[in-house]
């Protein structure tokens, strides 16, 4: 339970269906989940009241430390490295459907429910739990959950599967809980503002540095504010005045170096991703033919899909913009996801 409103139309949905349920929130180092700010002060009384208006228990989970060494710390460190991560797919492995849902068993769950726009299934053939895409496209979920195992997935429920975001703020605002037209949180939790960089700045002050910015030649353009600050495919920002738009094509922290290009360098044939995990199939032996998207705001396209030392290797029929390291690939068969992996880098063989 978040207090948002896709979460309490879950909460809603299964009580209805006979279900008996309690809510679970996480408090965590962020300012959604405040975890420094004084006991006496009732963080969470908006949601414990609306529990209570249900007319379920409510839970807290102490999430702070594990958040922080886990979520937080890979976050800083991929910026650190010149990556770009998305810790919401970390934090949904590690957090929502890790931390919180052993905490939801122990305290005597089943399952956990969350508001997310996916859908669950289990294919007879081989008895797997498969991920699949919420029907509302516009609002589908399904690429932060990749990394998600079976057994994460056979303890998940997903109420809003079916339904549209519409759909959910009609049946809500029957029960009268003055939550229908509460702003959904489109930043990242633990970032005030969503300035990032003022973040790293307090966390690395004078390790972040200064540096060149160059072309593909190595001319010095201009300068940067350190190179963290920077994501492949940035064109705003950067301070320098060209003849035609320049754009991010690489970030290199050794160097402590930014390099811009034309908008055509950043598109590339393909990409090699770590960490994979597969949800349709125990592993990839084969290539396989699929549709890959390499941001969460994109849409899938036609690849192939070959096994790559320990990893894989990605090539779209078109070349693809902006294929960004440790951001995720995740790959769908039609409504299904097969599964994902972080990308390591772009190529073009």
């Amino acid at each position: 339970m978040s207090g948002g409103l896709d979460s309490t139309y879950a909460a809603l949905t299964l009580k209805e269906q006979g279900y008996e349920i309690f809510g679970i929130t996480l408090q965590m180092f962020c300012h959604q989940h405040p975890a420094d700010e004084p006991e006496s002060v009732d963080q969470f009384g908006e949601v414990k009241e609306l529990c209570k208006k249900i007319g379920i228990p409510h839970v807290l989970v102490r999430a702070e430390e594990f958040f922080a060494t886990t979520v937080i710390q890979n976050f800083c460190a991929e910026y650190m490295a010149g990556r770009t991560p998305n810790p919401c797919v970390l934090c949904n492995k590690e957090i929502k459907f890790g931390l919180l849902l052993e905490e939801a068993l122990a305290k005597g769950a089943t399952h956990v429910a969350t508001g997310h726009y996916a859908s669950v299934e289990t294919e007879e053939k081989t008895n797997r739990i498969l991920l699949k895409r919420g029907r509302d496209h516009t609002k589908d979920q399904s690429y932060f959950l990749w990394r998600l195992n079976q057994y994460q997935l056979g303890h998940t429920i997903f109420p809003l599967a079916e339904e549209s975001k519409e759909e959910v703020k009609k049946k809500v605002a029957q029960y009268e809980l003055n939550i229908e037209d509460k702003p959904e949180s489109q930043e990242i939790c633990f970032i005030p503002n969503d300035d990032y960089k003022t973040f790293l700045k307090k966390r690395y002050c004078g390790d972040i540095q200064p540096g060149d910015i160059v072309d593909i030649d190595g001319n010095v353009l201009g300068s940067h504010k350190g190179f963290p600050f920077y994501t492949i495919g940035q064109r705003k920002g950067l301070g320098i005045s060209a003849p035609q738009p320049l754009y991010v094509l690489d970030i290199k922290p050794l160097q402590n170096e930014i390099v811009v290009g034309k908008r055509e360098k950043l598109f590339h044939r393909g990409l090699i991703a770590r960490e994979c995990n597969w949800i349709k199939f125990e592993s990839l032996q084969k290539p396989v033919k699929a549709k890959a998207k390499v941001r969460f705001n994109t849409v899938e396209k036609d690849c192939m899909i070959y096994p790559e030392g320990n990893g894989i290797k990605v090539i779209f029929d078109t070349p693809q913009m902006s294929i960004t390291p440790a951001q995720s690939v995740v790959l769908y068969d039609g409504e299904y996801v097969l599964g994902g992996g972080i990308i390591e880098e772009a190529i073009d063989k």
